[in-house]
């Protein structure tokens, strides 16, 4: 039985699950030990909810990362991964993107602004599908209006510019 082992190693996938992990575990911990008076649901409810499940993601991270075998260093005279071109500029784009959504939420309201930008975020992340495309577009704001709106009596903004 002499078996080679494998040498496990963390990679830059593993590390980030590892520090979103410790985060949304320290803020589960922190929410759940809040004492709150109220009935089933209660403020800390959603937070607590959404900080286990990015926990439980960023460890299925960190499993898919370790499991996965070491992917070997590229030759100099290789081509570029047309994965990883312009990923920089992506991240850029996304940000900005997020700006101007946080930016346009007042004035063009929740639908709108929703639509547009996740309708941006498809077209950034490679969807050219436009039907795809105007789907997102519809159902996602409208959806999520329809979650905390109906469900979680949240006021979402409405449109200043128009009203």
């Amino acid at each position: 039985m002499t078996g080679r082992r494998r040498r496990v190693a963390i990679n830059g996938d593993g590390w980030i699950a590892v520090a979103v992990a410790l985060a949304g575990g320290f803020f589960a911990w922190h929410l759940a030990s809040a004492h709150q008076e109220g009935g089933y649901f209660r403020p800390t409810t959603f937070p607590l909810a959404f900080a286990v499940a990015l926990v439980v993601l960023a460890l299925a991270l960190l499993g898919w990362s370790l499991a996965r075998p070491a992917v070997p260093a590229p030759a100099q005279d290789a081509p570029p991964d047309p994965d990883r071109a312009g990923a920089g500029s992506r991240v850029a784009a996304t940000i900005v993107a997020t700006v101007l959504y946080v930016v346009a939420l007042p004035w063009l309201g929740y639908l709108v602004s929703s639509a547009a930008y996740f309708g941006a975020l498809s077209l950034l992340f490679g969807n050219r599908r436009p039907v795809s495309i105007v789907v997102a577009m519809i159902l996602v704001p409208a959806a999520l209006f329809l979650f905390f709106e109906k469900y979680m009596i949240v006021l979402l903004p409405s449109a200043r510019l128009f009203g």
